[in-house]
């Protein structure tokens, strides 16, 4: 809380389903950030609803917070709690609910997904677009799997704006711990084969390199990214400084246009990782 306090306002803090806690610690969590002034998101894991009430408990209680933002993941709670074992099986509910949040996000995998073959990933993605504001990515180090995926969904119709997972600061250790966890293990695979492992975080490395080409993509008008899903790792500070660099970084390097021709920074929002099932 105390990192939360020293950020600007501008940030978006989005707040993680715990396997441990659920969903309603979740709210509770934003409730508390809402009243230190922060916008945030509240992930909601559909495997962790136990029922009807409980979801109309859950959007009650963001929407008495200010929390207007939903986040809206399958989750990995096995069995599940309720009659949900999908974001597919919930979002229709959601999105129809007296107590609907302002704005819907859904999971999108540039690299696919450990447990659902790809041919259901698009099914699933194709139903959820119907009720969702965005995408968020999950966490890929590959530039060219992400934008060739976005591509991609454009071809094939999909208009929802798209936020792009990346990690932020982060120990080389964590990140390669916490990486095999969620089921990234196809950017694993790229970065030792292309640069070697060690450089993920060193200086120069793939991840500095990875924020500079995909945030040169985002004035691209086809694809439509809306900005960066940044990973903390519980290293909140530490991300927001590392992206204010980077970002300061690339518009030194950008020619200066009218002021009149000069675009907003793209939205941040800052997220912890975890397993997202469609």
């Amino acid at each position: 809380m105390d990192e939360a306090a020293q950020l600007p306002e501008k940030v978006r803090l989005t707040i993680t389903c715990s396997p441990k806690h659920g969903p309603d610690r979740s709210v509770e969590v934003a409730a508390k950030l809402r009243e230190m002034g922060h916008a945030v998101t509240v992930h909601v894991a559909a495997r962790m609803v136990s029922d009807r009430g409980h979801l109309d408990r859950i959007l009650s209680a963001m929407a008495e917070a200010g929390a207007d933002d939903l986040f809206l993941i399958g989750g990995d709670a096995d069995p599940p709690a309720g009659a949900y074992a999908s974001a597919v099986e919930l979002i229709d509910v959601v999105a129809t609910h007296p107590q609907r949040p302002r704005t819907i996000g859904i999971a999108g995998y540039p690299e696919g997904h450990p447990l659902i073959d790809d041919d259901a990933l698009d099914r699933a993605l194709a139903h959820k677009s119907r009720h969702a504001d965005y995408v968020a990515t999950q966490m890929c180090f590959d530039a060219d799997a992400v934008l060739g995926w976005i591509a991609r969904r454009r071809a094939n119709g999909m208009a929802l704006p798209v936020m792009i997972g990346i990690p932020g600061k982060v120990s080389r250790a964590k990140l390669l711990e916490l990486s095999a966890r969620i089921g990234v293990g196809p950017s694993l695979s790229f970065l030792r084969k292309q640069r070697g492992i060690r450089a993920l975080v060193s200086k120069g490395s793939t991840a500095d390199k990875l924020y500079a080409k995909l945030g040169s993509a985002v004035d691209d008008p086809e694809l439509n990214i809306a900005g960066f899903h940044i990973f903390t790792f519980n290293q909140l500070l530490e991300t927001w400084q590392w992206q204010r660099e980077r970002d300061d970084a690339r518009r030194a390097s950008v020619p200066a246009r009218p002021a009149r021709e000069t675009a907003p920074p793209a939205p941040r929002r800052f997220a912890e990782p975890e397993q997202e099932p469609a």
